[in-house]
């Protein structure tokens, strides 16, 4: 051990000079790949530089347009609030007055109030609320005739017909001019200018007569009208504790455009006495949602989340997505807006990235705390304003790195030309020692080296031999005695290898001989209009247990088996091989299914030395009546999908499996299947498919893919149900066979 160290040391010594050299001029000769990689690297860390900073812009713009929707909406909340308690204000006034009413009318009876000071001018100076007025409305029918006076169609004046009046509706009338304090409160809206904000006039409209008392911040030329017959107040009337309700946009009644009203219902011992109701001018809501401003392109719009329809765009464009179906955005065949949608109906907040009006944008969305309305803002990923933010970061990240490549460059080469000065130098000075070890060291490893060659050139009979009295000797054996040791282990190899792909082989044309047993040409019977048949079978190993099987027993009787032996592989596809043979030699044409699972367990029973057993179903149609005989061992109940088109499981009671017990009995069970009537059945490999998590597929999720595809035809059907089980898995290996069929009853067979 001494002799070689005393060599290596003195070789450390001398190549260490030798490499000095060398790594100096290597370093001379890679200081150029040096530089192109550092600046490679650099490169890929600016532009990954570029691509977080990209993205946490972005996340930050997401962030603010959701902030910007929950202001907007909170903005339009506060609006809606201010109507809305408006609204309560006076249906509260009015339950107060209505509920007391003896205080107000000193006991006298309703045809003892007096309501000849009731008229219907617009023009009621004495009656005026700073700059609105206090008037009333009505339908003719309590108007007088002969006080009707009308300009360009419309009835500006007239005078109460006080015999219309039953002695009820005077006393009602009579307490309505108690309102006006509440009623009043629309000065609470006036933006002290003359102006009002977000109202438009606040009334009482009463149930019986149809006279209707306001405040208007806007005296308008009419007076007949009877709100019963609208939408705001039939809606309103069916509220019950307390309920408010909100209108989409509508036509004000007096003629001053689009408005929206809230509305609420004064009951008094459960009897309706009228409806309390606010109007705001839809044009308020549009200012506060067109003001909103997003980018360069960016805008907002207000959506109502129980119909869908939208309120107000900012977006003016009749050919976007929002606008083309405003009217019920439930419509869209854009299934990320609909998407989103579904999320505003149920009154959620967030930002979605979707494609809208072909691009790539931001959409955030936030509910009404008031009404069941969402506001909603909208941008573009490639927005000008997105765009130049992204375009100033890369510019600045690619200038420090220029600058930082530049620095890297010259650092580089200096300390490439002073390590090149240092390595010459000493180079120089053990230039003599190296040259003097060198042979003496290098000879036997040489030999090795050479040895070595040789047998990796796949010479396994070489043998290294070294006249050495050092360690190297030792090493040349353990590289004989190696070699020896591979030599047998490539032979033991290739005779393993040799084996497994026998078997490989063998399971192959076994899987082949496996599935050829199998009904596998379709369509089956292509010339039978009476039905359709479809079935796959697809196993966990190269060969499985699970089987199916259909034939014609005879001109007008279609049997179809599904069955699964239990376990899997080479012994369960033998034993299924069994059970598929005798089930289809003892069908035969009027023999009851019973007595033929009854035999087929006995003999299957006979020759189970491996406990092996089956669970399997059969049924046979009579393609004439209809009829479905059936037996089941054991085995999973079918889907039946009948003229409802939902697939449900058909209960049927499962005796005994097959193989698994001698002398069981079987009873056979029927159902009558009309045209159209289809029937699923499967083995256990479909429910119990396991995903990565252990979860299984399960009947509820089988039956919700049977239902989502009723229509589709049996092949259709059976490769979507395999696509929902693919999907379901994922990279989770296939747990068990998985055998599908399916039957459609199209129309009977002549007799």
């Amino acid at each position: 051990m001494k002799k070689i160290k005393n060599k290596v040391v003195r070789l450390v010594l001398s190549i260490s000079m030798a490499s000095i050299v060398l790594l100096g001029t290597i370093s001379g000769l890679s200081i150029r790949d040096i530089r192109e990689s550092t600046t490679g690297s650099l490169k890929d860390l600016s532009e990954r530089t570029a691509e977080d900073a990209t993205d946490a812009l972005r996340s930050q713009i997401k962030e603010e347009l959701l902030t910007l929707a929950k202001d907007k909406s909170s903005l339009a909340d506060k609006s809606l609030q201010l109507i809305r308690n408006q609204t309560r204000l006076v249906a509260m006034a009015a339950q107060d007055i209505y509920s007391n009413a003896s205080d107000y009318t000193g006991g006298r009876g309703g045809g003892e109030l007096p309501v000849d000071s009731f008229d219907f001018s617009c023009n009621l100076p004495e009656e005026a609320l700073g700059s609105f007025s206090f008037h009333m409305r009505a339908p003719r029918c309590v108007m007088a005739p002969d006080s009707v006076v009308e300009e360009a169609g419309v009835v500006v004046e007239a005078q109460l017909d006080e015999g219309s009046l039953t002695p009820s509706m005077r006393r009602e009338l009579f307490l309505a001019r108690y309102l006006k304090g509440a009623l009043g409160g629309i000065r609470n809206f006036d933006r002290g200018d003359g102006t009002y904000d977000g109202i438009g006039a606040t009334y009482f409209c009463l149930e019986s007569s149809g006279i209707d008392v306001l405040a208007d911040t806007l005296t308008m030329p009419m007076v007949e009208y009877d709100a019963r017959e609208t939408g705001w107040y039939t809606e309103a009337a069916k509220q019950k504790g307390g309920g408010v309700y909100w209108t989409n946009p509508v036509q004000d009644g007096s003629g001053r455009g689009a408005a929206l009203i809230c509305a609420m219902p004064v009951y008094v011992d459960g009897r309706l006495i009228g409806v309390a109701g606010s109007g705001g001018l839809v044009e308020n809501i549009r200012e506060l949602v067109q003001s909103t401003t997003i980018g360069a392109n960016g805008y907002a719009f207000l959506v109502n989340s129980r119909g869908m329809n939208v309120i107000v765009n900012a977006n003016e464009n009749a050919d976007s997505e929002i606008n083309r179906f405003r009217d019920n955005l439930a419509q869209t065949d854009n299934e990320a807006l609909a998407a989103v949608l579904r999320k505003i109906g149920v009154g959620a907040s967030g930002v979605s990235q979707i494609v809208l009006d072909g691009k790539e944008s931001y959409v955030a969305y936030c509910p009404l705390s008031t009404t069941g309305w969402a506001m909603a803002t909208v941008i573009g990923l490639d927005d000008a304003s997105i765009m130049s933010h992204i375009n100033g970061l890369q510019e600045t990240i690619g200038a420090v790195t220029d600058r930082t490549t530049a620095d890297i460059n010259g650092r580089i080469f200096r300390l490439a030309v002073i390590f090149l000065l240092i390595a010459l130098a000493l180079a120089a000075a053990d230039v003599f020692l190296s040259d003097k070890f060198a042979r003496r060291l290098t000879r036997p490893v040489y030999t090795l080296t050479e040895g070595v060659g040789e047998i990796s050139g796949g010479n396994l009979d070489y043998r290294i031999r070294l006249d050495s009295d050092d360690e190297t000797a030792l090493l040349g054996e353990a590289f004989n005695r190696m070699t020896d040791s591979l030599k047998a282990y490539i032979d033991n190899l290739s005779r393993v290898t040799a084996e497994k792909e026998r078997i490989g082989t063998e399971l192959e044309i076994a899987r082949t001989i496996q599935a050829s047993m199998l009904p596998c040409i379709f369509p089956a019977f292509p010339e039978r209009a009476e039905f359709d048949i479809y079935a796959t079978m697809n196993p966990a190993k190269e060969v499985g247990g699970d089987f199916y099987d259909f034939f014609m027993v005879d001109e007008r009787h279609l049997a179809v088996v599904v069955a699964d032996v239990s376990g899997k592989g080479v012994p369960a596809a033998l034993f299924m091989v069994i059970g598929k043979t005798l089930i289809k030699d003892h069908t035969r044409p009027g023999r009851d299914l019973g007595g033929v699972f009854m035999e087929v367990n006995e003999l299957l029973c006979e020759s189970n030395s491996e406990g092996l057993f089956i669970t399997a179903f059969e049924g046979v149609l009579d393609l004439v009546t209809g009829e479905f005989l059936f037996v089941n061992a054991g085995h999973e109940p079918p889907f039946l999908c009948r003229g409802d088109g939902r697939f449900v499981p058909y209960k049927i009671d499962a005796a005994f499996v097959l193989a698994g017990l001698e002398g069981m009995s079987y009873e056979s069970g029927s159902l009558r299947m009309e045209p159209g009537d289809r029937l699923f059945q499967y083995t256990d490999g479909v429910p119990e498919a396991t995903d990565g998590n252990e979860e299984l597929y399960g009947m509820e999720r089988l039956e919700q893919v049977l239902c989502r595809h009723a229509d589709a035809p049996p092949q259709e059907l059976l490769r979507r149900i395999k696509e929902d089980i693919d999907a379901f898995v994922g990279d989770a290996p296939q747990f068990d066979d998985i055998t599908m069929l399916c039957l459609e009853f199209r129309e009977r067979m002549k007799k």
